[in-house]
């Protein structure tokens, strides 16, 4: 079911990123291009010889091409959001995907396959394999979508440096990740960030969940720390 809309992301987006620039925080402008053409659509599929999770596809098509957002609220002098044990770790938010860096996107993914990770046999390894990479993290992680069969079209985290959350499912389909990951500011995009909103690990991300709820509270509706 198609429900996600380009008005819901940009609005929650720019909500994010007004309360954190009256924090007092870093943010970048948000980019939210025209949403692809067909034909687009057809040569990126026709360079990574196979078609795009239909999704996905579907977010391109409708949503928007290309999307970026930033935020950032660390300050090695000072504290800008006083956050409880639980929701320490947090200090940014990024989302970063489109038509136009898929190709960088998994040009990183098989780099790592073909330098660290070449064997699907082996359980670390496989979990590079058959994915389509769509967001690169700073720390060189990536967001990808599932492309094995029987879990295809989820959307996994991918640890190049030994992480328990390695292939852990953030969500199960692009969608959900863009609805889920949008109403929590796109905390993150490092998996112990955004670890806070899985409910301990039972879940993908959550964005109704009790430590989201706590979040948004926190991050909307108390005042700046003195």
């Amino acid at each position: 079911m198609n429900t996600i809309t380009k008005e819901i992301i940009l609005e929650r987006l720019n909500c994010f990123r007004d309360r954190v620039d009256e924090l007092g925080g870093t943010t970048s402008k948000i980019i939210c291009k025209e949403v692809a053409r067909e034909e687009e659509i057809l040569d990126l599929e026709k360079e990574l010889g196979h078609k795009l999770p239909d999704d996905f596809r579907w977010v391109l098509l409708n949503v928007s091409s290309h999307l970026e957002f930033f935020w950032n609220l660390y300050r090695e002098d000072e504290e800008l959001l006083e956050l409880p044990k639980e929701l320490v770790e947090i200090f940014s938010g990024n989302l970063y995907f489109g038509i136009d860096t898929i190709l960088s996107c998994e040009e990183s993914r098989m780099s790592w396959i073909d330098i660290c990770y070449p064997d699907y046999n082996k359980p670390y390894d496989k979990i590079f394999h058959n994915k389509l990479a769509f967001q690169k993290v700073s720390n060189g992680d990536l967001f990808a979508i599932d492309l094995e069969e029987e879990s295809y079209g989820k959307i996994v985290y991918l640890s190049h440096d030994g992480s328990d959350m390695h292939g852990y499912v953030m969500a199960n389909s692009f969608q959900e990740f863009l609805d889920e990951y949008t109403k929590i500011g796109c905390v993150g995009g490092e998996d112990w960030q955004w670890e806070a909103f899985t409910n301990n690990r039972a879940r993908p991300i959550d964005g109704s969940c009790e430590n989201a709820k706590k979040w948004l509270e926190i991050m909307f509706k108390h005042n700046k720390p003195i």
